[in-house]
């Protein structure tokens, strides 16, 4: 049986987003076009942006430039979000997630659609557009358990949707990242419903030769605490068979976390304490760290206040610069 990830989101009200946006006026600054961001990332996800004096205050004591993840959440507008993404563009690189696979099953002409609109409005101060997020999770599917038939036609169908974005992306001039659930469980009982599931073989069955040598960074999901617990990855065998997938990929994290705040301290502090210094020994070129914890602005705000923040910032302070 397949542990799919449940979420909580704090849901993204056009009201706050306007009250932030009168409060903080337009950023003419130097950081108003998208930019290539400097490795290693560190990075978070902005999974609300409704406390967003306090997001910005937090960025700024973090040790280096980070970068953003922004979800985008279906319901809003791309303009809904232009104020605090100009803002945010000023202290972090941001990536943009089009999809979050929470918000599956969907398809061409909705995807299609809102990667039109968020390219359009906010590409410039977007610097890496994430156009398909845990892709492989069989979650995405509206017949998660198959028959093997179904899934597959639902499956290609997926890829078509990845497709379509990075043709609008790349179209646009904009980098690219695809992340992949890291469900690499040879006994089939916990991470995947069906083998076409695993994350070293969808890629090649349901994506473009053109999307796997086009994208700019190949990323996994990860969330080993009870959603998809048991597995003992190798680490760096396992970016080697990411980097053979996309050629042409920068590769590393594109979230990490527990799907619940209420997970142990213990587990959760681990994974930031263990995860973000794999800049520092993974031992490959390519790697660029990422991370993207999850629960940032649920575990890290005020970050004054936060034994998360405190943990992140005096992790990160002693890492390897961007450059």
């Amino acid at each position: 049986m397949t542990f799919r990830r449940f979420r909580t989101f704090s849901k993204l009200a056009a009201s706050a987003l306007m009250t932030c946006a009168m409060a903080l006026p337009l950023a003419q600054s130097a950081h108003a076009q998208a930019e290539t961001p400097k490795a290693p990332i560190y990075g978070v996800t902005l999974d609300d942006l409704s406390k967003f004096n306090a997001i910005i205050n937090s960025l700024q004591n973090l040790p280096y430039r980070p970068t953003v993840r922004v979800v985008f959440d279906p319901g809003t507008s791309a303009a809904d979000y232009y104020p605090q993404i100009v803002k945010l563009h000023q202290y972090a690189y941001v990536m943009g997630e089009i999809y979050d696979s929470y918000y599956f099953p969907t398809d061409l002409t909705t995807y299609t659609a809102r990667t039109k609109e968020l390219v359009s409005t906010l590409g410039a101060n977007v610097d890496v557009w994430e156009i398909a997020n845990e892709i492989n999770g069989e979650w995405l599917r509206p017949n998660m358990n198959g028959p093997t038939s179904t899934a597959t036609t639902q499956e290609q169908q997926i890829g078509q949707m990845v497709q379509s974005a990075y043709d609008i992306v790349k179209g646009a001039g904009g980098k690219v990242a695809v992340t992949m659930y890291y469900n690499q469980d040879p006994s089939g009982n916990n991470c995947w419903e069906l083998p076409m599931d695993n994350w070293r073989t969808w890629p090649t069955q349901f994506l473009s030769s053109t999307v796997r040598n086009g994208t700019d960074y190949a990323l996994f999901s990860y969330y080993p605490y009870q959603d998809c617990p048991g597995l003992a990855p190798s680490w760096k065998n396992d970016f080697s068979a990411l980097e053979s997938l996309f050629p042409n990929a920068k590769v590393g994290f594109g979230e990490i976390g527990t799907s619940s705040t209420s997970a142990p301290w213990s587990v959760q502090s681990s994974m930031i304490s263990s995860y973000y210094p794999m800049v520092g020994t993974l031992n490959d070129p390519k790697f660029i760290g990422g991370y993207f914890w999850w629960n940032y602005v649920e575990q890290m705000l005020p970050y004054s206040k936060s034994k998360y923040f405190q943990l992140l910032r005096n992790t990160i302070i002693n890492l390897k610069a961007p450059s």
